[in-house]
């Protein structure tokens, strides 16, 4: 009973403003609301629309495919919190210097990588075309777009995700560890008897909060490749483009309910399969 009085207020909180604010967007999901005309009840029009929409199952597919930073994510961040678990000298210095991203706005990150990523000046083009690969067109042709938006969106959480498998890898009892060695195990053979059965939980929370930041990416695509074209997007900046340049306000509600949806669903299906994973 004492834990969920400390969550009250933060409970109160969030469901006075996130509960009102979803029951407005989806009340405007259903009118006909623009820049022009006020709101105009159409019932389901707007998702009749949206299903047959060629640029709205683009997006879609490029944030299905932008899910393919979480596997690399988990395994970066991973091997990164056992290297710097180790008690070496400046082992302190690379967390910090390793966390550093995580700290830094995520705009002034895109607009350093968009700077790297200059088809006429950047540093990745110089360095490619001193050894005769490039130049590669990383901000304005596919898949580079989605690539390039993709490295940051990795070099800006990943310090934060190898935090939380440091804090779960030193959560591990050193007694298990020493125990299994004695036995005669392998390095490789305590890891995954002893290590990973315990740091399960993290990995499936880190597969979870990955998931969803990718899924609902917006600075990263709306700065890097800013000007790419709605083809390179993903589903939050068409949402952007839909209410904000075209002032179609009731459809960009509609657009931002779906994808509502797939992510609740989307974490409620991964939740149900690491808490049956736990289990067994």
């Amino acid at each position: 009973m004492t834990p969920l009085l400390f969550l009250a207020p933060a409970a109160l909180v969030l469901g006075t403003f996130f509960a009102g604010a979803l029951a407005q967007v989806v009340a405007l999901s259903f009118t006909r609301y623009t820049a022009f005309r006020g709101p105009e009840w159409v019932g389901l029009e707007n998702y009749r629309r949206l299903l047959v929409s060629e640029r709205f199952w683009q997006c879609l597919l490029n944030s299905a495919l932008y899910l393919l930073v979480t596997p690399v994510i988990i395994v970066l961040s991973l091997l990164a919190a056992m290297a710097v678990e180790a008690k070496l000298r400046g082992m302190s210095w690379l967390r910090l210097a390793l966390f550093l991203p995580v700290v830094t706005p995520t705009i002034v990150a895109a607009l350093m990588w968009r700077l790297l990523y200059s088809e006429e000046s950047g540093l990745l083009n110089t360095a490619l075309q001193s050894v005769g690969l490039g130049p590669i067109n990383w901000l304005s042709e596919r898949p580079w777009t989605l690539i390039s938006a993709a490295i940051v969106t990795l070099w800006k959480g990943f310090g934060f995700f190898m935090m939380v498998f440091l804090a779960a890898l030193l959560s591990v009892p050193r007694e298990l560890k020493e125990a299994a060695s004695l036995d005669g195990a392998s390095r490789a053979q305590v890891f995954w008897n002893v290590t990973f059965p315990s740091i399960r939980p993290a990995i499936a929370l880190v597969f979870v909060i990955s998931s969803i930041s990718a899924l609902k990416v917006f600075e990263e695509l709306f700065v890097t490749i800013k000007g790419a074209g709605i083809a390179h997007q993903t589903v939050v900046p068409l949402v952007y483009q839909v209410a904000f340049e075209e002032g179609n306000y009731g459809m960009a509600s509609a657009i931002g309910i779906t994808l509502f949806v797939i992510i609740l669903g989307f974490s409620l299906v991964q939740l149900r399969l690491s808490a049956r994973g736990e289990r067994a």
